[in-house]
């Protein structure tokens, strides 16, 4: 099989585990048995891959993504209102958006998905500005994103557990007013997820029942609780059964507005830290917002 397609690869070489030296040289030899033409280019930085995106939309029709979340909403991020196609290549420490979408986590097998694979649209949401397209946040994992982002000297998932459990032990609670479509009411929370996807990665499902195609997203708040004591609660985290936690509830919405009470509030987007800690954030959700390769089904991959 051959797709009359140009292909653009945009790898991450800090990110997760992958060497993408050894990548290269493997996934340019099968993909130009596929494909018209085939490039890849180093990302050094998310603004760095973002701009190599919006150069590159005119010579390729789709653009590949080789690394972790952070590195997928740089390049998604240039590719929406485009009709050019996101693929993803697993190369981060989690890969949540690679794993809800039953991408293989594999990028040797992920290769497949990007011969073989059939395209759909995808929701996006929007967080005070900034697209994110697996999961947004405030509170404890906004935290957690700015110090790893900040201080973290290896990249992967034991240095992000490290900081998830150092900044719990930091982390005060904070209250906020939550604003959804049809109601409004007040919380004392360790942290809110708005999640298009299910999982952060690693198969840590936040969202057991996030959809990137159903047009709504999904607030998840979870209060504070004491960790010695709800730590067995905890491990449904991994096992899809995150609603049973008793400190946690969750609700689809198109758009809500969440104002502190207290403060500001650090937050996130797909891992990334925002930038700055403020104290109101809108969200919304950007329904069908870019176009992505899966796997088909009805086209077994090899």
């Amino acid at each position: 099989m051959r797709r009359n397609e140009r292909i653009l690869v945009v790898l991450n070489p800090s990110s997760g585990v992958v060497s993408k030296d050894v990548a290269t040289s493997v996934m340019f030899r099968k993909l130009r048995k596929h494909f018209n033409t085939v490039s890849l280019i180093n990302s050094n930085s998310p603004l760095h891959g973002y701009e190599i995106t919006r150069q590159a939309l005119g010579q390729f029709d789709i653009i590949v993504a080789f690394g972790g979340d952070g590195t997928i909403n740089s390049i998604a991020s240039a590719l929406v209102n485009t009709n050019k196609t996101l693929g993803l290549l697993p190369g981060g420490s989690g890969n949540g958006m690679a794993r809800s979408l039953d991408i293989p986590i594999s990028w040797r097998r992920a290769l497949d998905t990007l011969i073989y694979g059939k395209d759909v649209y995808v929701d996006a949401g929007l967080i005070n500005g900034k697209y994110f397209f697996n999961i947004a946040g405030i509170g404890l994992d906004g935290l957690v994103s700015k110090k790893f982002n900040r201080e973290a000297k290896t990249r992967g998932l034991a240095s992000y557990i490290y900081y998830a459990l150092k900044g719990y032990l930091e982390m005060p609670s904070f209250r906020v007013q939550i604003e959804l479509e049809d109601t409004i009411f007040q919380d004392e929370i360790l942290m809110i997820a708005f999640a298009n996807f299910q999982q952060y990665g690693g198969n840590a499902i936040i969202a057991p029942f996030a959809s990137p195609y159903d047009k709504m997203l999904d607030i998840c708040i979870i209060n504070k609780f004491k960790l010695l004591k709800e730590s067995l609660n905890l491990a449904n985290l991994f096992t899809g059964n995150i609603h049973k936690f008793p400190f946690y509830k969750s609700y689809k919405f198109n758009r809500c507005v969440i104002k502190s009470l207290c403060g500001v509030i650090p937050f996130h987007f797909d891992g990334e830290y925002g930038g700055e800690d403020l104290d109101e954030y809108t969200i919304e959700v950007l329904p069908a917002k870019i176009k992505m390769r899966i796997p088909d089904p009805e086209k077994p991959e090899v």
